[in-house]
């Protein structure tokens, strides 16, 4: 699959701005999905748009269609009420991507693609229950651990935690909807019955056909949405709605077995989230060295070491550093909602040294710190202009 596929943005869109294309315009250089060649065309007669849906509830609101353009890793995933990810840029360089965000009624659906080598651990989302799709990936991802694959499906119960790193160019799909309208619509299927799928997190590998048609559909729908944005009528977001659970559903159906790769299964990666744990739980991250990780966690320098070296390729040193790193720049991005300085995010985060901090900061994500400041307090002053 080509990256031609994947979500695209509208022409200088802010994130959170409603989508105004005419239907079947936008970006030329993104390639629109028609029926056809999203896979619709697979699709039973009475399954065309047309057709009303198969459950008897009416989907009458709109479907609240969002674009977004990626400029740094902070934009990776999307912004969502109850989703709390901390995410860590591992390599030097500029994030870029796009995506779309859409509310098919009680179904939400995210589609978007972003470059970079990130460490994101958190809730996806904390009162939903989520299924993460890899559309398309250059590089390697894995989730606790477990390398996966395009077409793989990450099962995430509500406040279940991502815990993973994206590496080279990356495509996802989100569908997140209620517990309880994952678990009606799975009583069709045998297996998904079981309270165990619905209640721990795991990465699934469906069989290459469901795969495949999960793929096409979920590549579809983000193309119907992106080419109609706001404007689709009730009977489409019905439509795509319905479609989008089926798809995910029904692959998971044909794996029939409990083969799920969770959470906890490595040792490498559980010392990882051991160390981020510590970091996280009040032990001041700026000041946090190796040998404080190691007697946390009681393990010796050369075990922790290697654990970093196996998931994260670098050293727990470097990962301190790193984690400080994009910690601040998430400090400064929030300036919005609470205004800082330079000199005191650094400062707070343990760069002592003014200099270097901002040296450092410009090679990591290709600008000057204060860049990231100004653009921060410029939202925060439209803001209270609107």
């Amino acid at each position: 699959m080509g990256n031609e596929r994947m979500t695209g943005v509208a022409p200088d869109r802010r994130e959170g701005e409603q989508a105004s294309w005419p239907a079947g315009d936008g970006d030329p250089s993104i390639r629109r999905i028609g029926a056809r060649d999203a896979g619709f065309g697979a699709l039973d007669e009475e399954r065309s748009f047309g057709a009303p849906p198969r459950e008897t509830a009416q989907v009458s609101a709109p479907a609240h269609v969002a674009f977004r353009r990626t400029e740094g890793a902070h934009q990776a995933w999307a912004r969502a009420a109850g989703r709390d990810l901390t995410i860590t840029q591992l390599t030097p360089g500029p994030c870029r991507g796009s995506g779309l965000s859409a509310n098919l009624n009680d179904l939400g659906f995210e589609a978007a693609n972003f470059d970079g080598d990130l460490r994101v651990r958190g809730v996806m989302a904390d009162k939903s229950f989520s299924i993460v799709a890899m559309l398309d990936q250059t590089g390697a991802v894995n989730q606790w651990g477990h390398r996966a694959a395009v077409g793989d499906l990450m099962a995430l119960p509500p406040n279940g935690e991502m815990e993973a790193r994206f590496q080279g160019r990356t495509s996802y799909a989100v569908v997140t909807a209620s517990w309880g309208l994952f678990m009606q619509r799975a009583e069709t299927f045998e297996w998904l019955a079981e309270p165990r799928f619905w209640t721990e997190t795991a990465v699934y590998s469906p069989p290459a056909p469901m795969r495949a048609a999960c793929l096409r559909a979920i590549e579809g729908g983000a193309g119907m949405i992106r080419a109609v944005g706001d404007r689709l009528p009730p009977s489409v977001i019905a439509f795509l709605r319905q479609e989008m659970l089926d798809a995910v559903l029904v692959a998971l159906a044909e794996i029939r077995d409990d083969s799920g790769r969770r959470q906890g299964v490595l040792n490498a990666a559980r010392i990882i989230r051991r160390s981020e744990d510590f970091l996280e739980g009040g032990a001041g991250r700026a000041l946090v060295q190796v040998d404080d990780l190691c007697r946390a966690l009681s393990i010796s320098r050369r075990t922790l070491y290697r654990a970093f070296h196996e998931v994260l390729d670098i050293s727990p040193k470097a990962y301190l550093r790193l984690k400080a790193m994009s910690a601040a720049r998430a400090a400064m991005l929030d300036a919005a909602a609470r205004p800082t300085t330079v000199t005191q995010v650094a400062l707070e985060h343990g760069f002592w040294e003014l200099g270097r901090f901002a040296g450092a900061y410009r090679a990591m994500f290709d600008e000057a710190p204060s860049e990231t400041l100004r653009r921060a307090n410029v939202t925060r002053g439209r803001d209270r202009r609107s």
